[in-house]
């Protein structure tokens, strides 16, 4: 496992979770292609997935209960039965890992050991689906897969390697990470803060929050729309593209970097490509 993968699985690092869970449920779902799971969590609480091969997808819930579907998806050679599950309820918070060998295991912060290359789960993936109750944070991670979170009104962390994230109409902070894919985000809320590494990010916040914001990514657009009420210290950055902005910006001789500063709140919005072009507005 490369120290790439090792950091989309830890995307969800900054809300850890107690290392000794409350109750623990292992080695689920080995029979069949279908797995289910339902529970009710109190609101302020948070779901965490940690998958390897396969898409997330998160949306709100019409009552208090997490509802947890998962698909194997079989190709020639694969075992579904090598692959399975596990949940791990510490408090108010909840963990659920896909686990692709009898050697792996799942805590509250994560997957630990395992090899997902192993002969019989080699060709296997698992699309997840959760519904949350509102109040409930959403992390999702993947490896290879995209991520779609739909309609959750609390904070959003998102993170893969190989597939799209896409969070709409979402009312908390939102961070997203890809490395080989697409990052696009709608929210009511804010901050939001996203980053690739081949791929583009486009961003439209109906409220910007009060903490930094950062964009990255080395070969794509950045697109950002924020409400003009905003309030931040601004600095755009290309190198090859161009850089427009609905705020007045000081510009370097190249137009490659604009920097100013928006009322007086403190924070900073910084936004930076290699190649592609930054918009503003």
């Amino acid at each position: 496992m490369t120290n790439i993968t090792r950091r989309i699985l830890a995307v969800g690092g900054a809300l850890s979770l107690a290392a000794t869970p409350i109750l623990a449920q292992q080695d689920l779902g080995r029979d069949g292609t279908s797995w289910r799971w339902d529970g009710e969590l109190p609101g302020g609480g948070s779901v965490q997935v940690f998958n390897v091969n396969g898409a997330l997808h998160f949306s709100q819930s019409s009552d208090a209960t997490v509802h947890v579907r998962a698909e194997k998806h079989v190709r020639s050679g694969g075992d579904p039965r090598a692959v399975h599950y596990a949940v791990v309820r510490d408090g108010t918070n909840l963990t659920i890992c896909v686990l692709w060998s009898d050697d792996a295991s799942c805590e509250a912060s994560g997957m630990r050991g395992g090899d997902r290359d192993n002969d019989r789960g080699r060709n296997v993936s698992v699309e997840v689906t959760l519904q949350l109750p509102a109040g409930i944070r959403a992390i999702g991670n993947t490896v290879n897969g995209d991520i779609a979170i739909d309609h959750i009104n609390s904070d959003v962390r998102a993170g893969t390697v190989n597939g799209s994230v896409r969070v709409t109409n979402s009312s908390g902070a939102v961070r997203a990470r890809s490395v080989n894919g697409s990052v696009n985000v709608e929210t009511r809320g804010g901050p939001v803060s996203a980053e690739t590494v081949n791929g583009s990010i486009n961003v439209s916040m109906g409220a910007s929050g009060n903490a930094d914001m950062r964009f990255r990514t080395v070969s794509g657009d950045i697109d950002i729309s924020v409400p003009s009420s905003l309030k931040a210290e601004i600095d755009l950055n290309t190198l090859n593209g161009s850089i427009n902005s609905k705020f007045p910006l000081d510009y370097d001789r190249d137009h490659h970097r604009g920097r100013g500063t928006v009322g007086s709140d403190g924070r900073r919005l910084s936004a930076s490509t290699v190649n592609g072009s930054i918009t503003l507005h």
